[in-house]
């Protein structure tokens, strides 16, 4: 491959960049740029060590630098690569990198050094996506999760499951080619526990898929509750500003008001609505319809009861239409009234949302909503590409088990299980088009 170079920490001014080298000329072009002050040749330099100097252009000295060495295949890339640690300034680091490749090297493309590593062996295809992860996460959560398949923890449970369909595969290749006696492991009983376990692990991982989503994403959370209940309120407790309007005339907000707000290490994009009631204002009305659309897409429900009031048939009959999403109730104005929420199966934070400033009893509960998805044992799909390979790889083994269940040849399930088994294998790269590659990797920024 040729050799590439590119600038690997952000555009902008700071206090140091760095510029990294990859190929097979990546030793001998430091050499022509860099004069170390201890006098040691790059092209003499270990793996693994460094060298304080200077970089010229051949006409002036440009800067003192750090350089570094990685040899093949022990790199990054797992090719011969170099990293220039230099001043930050963006002039002086384009400079730099504008002399690189006037001695040989070729501007990188974007995600070029990640996936020559993934060419080269160093990662698999989820690995890869998962540095991008790791470098976009916002929150312990998210770091979390991009770590676990950075480490390779989906690759595993894929090649696991993949291995499971690949054994059952071969026994029924045997049995069809040679054996007269079906074995013990395709008798259908078995096959079929083997395989609906197998769906099980699929299907699993695809419903954790959401979760992690909202934790790298930002949780789509809509504030509902009836009028005067105090939305407005916990809306401006959250944003730590008067964000939404406040007055003690029902009805006062009549649109969605949105914002962003960080409570711990959880990204809220929050959204304030109308108070849900029975109402003849068209313009009320309208600002309803939009609260109940915001519902539809959300990911957490944030109800708003009013304490001083108390919980009332029309509250409870709320809550229950958001029993498909998280709900957390919070029991307001606590200020007016020493009133104890009601016992409902859902998580509650009690607050007087105009004096309250501490956001901890939040971002608790949302820790144990949330955070078990951050902790779970099992891998979870960072993307859609990998979450719809998932979904079509447990579709196949569904097919496979509709197959033992009906009572039809066996051999009709062995193109299933090749099917599924081909789609675990894309999430890893191992049976991947470079259209795909391509696709993955144009995703990530230059210089990674």
């Amino acid at each position: 491959m040729n050799t590439i170079a590119a600038i690997s920490t952000p555009d902008a001014a700071g206090g140091i960049a760095m510029i990294r080298i990859s190929g097979g000329d990546s030793i001998r072009i430091a050499d022509d740029i860099f004069t170390a002050a201890n006098h040691i040749k790059v092209t003499e330099m270990r793996g693994y060590t460094c060298a304080y100097g200077t970089v010229s252009d051949g006409q002036e000295t440009l800067d003192d630098v750090v350089l570094t060495v990685f040899r093949a295949p022990h790199s990054y890339t797992g090719e011969d690569t170099v990293e220039i640690t230099c001043h930050g300034g963006i002039y002086l680091t384009k400079r730099i990198l504008m002399t690189v490749y006037l001695h040989g090297a070729e501007p990188a493309g974007p995600g070029e050094f990640t996936k020559r590593a993934f060419l080269n062996g160093k990662l698999t295809l989820s690995q890869a996506e998962a540095v991008m992860d790791i470098i976009q996460a916002d929150g312990a959560s998210a770091l979390r999760i991009a770590q676990y398949a950075k480490e390779g923890k989906l690759g595993r449970e894929m090649h696991e499951i993949s291995s499971e369909l690949v054994d059952l595969m071969s026994a029924l290749a045997y049995w069809l080619d040679d054996a007269e006696e079906c074995p013990p492991e395709l008798e259908r009983t078995t096959l079929t526990a083997k395989l609906t376990a197998i769906h099980r692990k699929l299907y699993d991982m695809s419903a954790r898929y959401q979760d992690g989503l909202v934790l790298r994403s930002g949780i789509r959370t809509v504030l509902l509750g009836k009028p005067n209940a105090g939305k407005s309120s916990v809306m401006n407790w959250l944003c730590g500003t008067n964000r939404s309007i406040v007055t003690d005339i029902a009805g006062t907000t009549r649109d969605v008001i949105t914002e962003q707000v960080k409570i711990g290490e959880f990204t809220l994009l929050l959204s304030d609505t109308a108070g849900l009631r029975e109402t003849e204002n068209t313009i009320e009305s309208i600002g309803i319809s939009q609260a109940y659309q915001a519902l539809d897409t959300a990911d957490l429900v944030l109800y708003v009861a009013d304490a001083n009031t108390g919980m009332t048939d029309e509250d409870t009959a709320l809550i229950e239409k958001c029993s498909r999403h998280h709900v957390i109730l919070i029991w307001n104005k606590t200020d007016l009234s020493d009133a104890a929420p009601p016992e409902l199966q859902i998580p509650t934070v009690q607050i007087a949302a105009i004096y309250e400033k501490s956001t901890d009893q939040l971002r608790d509960v949302l820790r144990q909503i949330f955070e078990q998805t951050a902790g779970s044992p099992g891998a979870i799909p960072l993307n859609e590409r990998q979450n719809l390979l998932i979904r079509h790889a447990a579709e196949a083994v569904r097919a496979g088990i509709e197959v033992a269940e009906s009572g039809n040849e066996l051999d009709m399930m062995y193109a299933d299980l090749e099917m599924a088994a081909s789609y675990l294998r894309e999430i890893e790269g191992t049976d991947v088009t470079d259209d795909v590659i391509d696709g993955v990797f144009s995703k990530f920024c230059v210089g990674k």
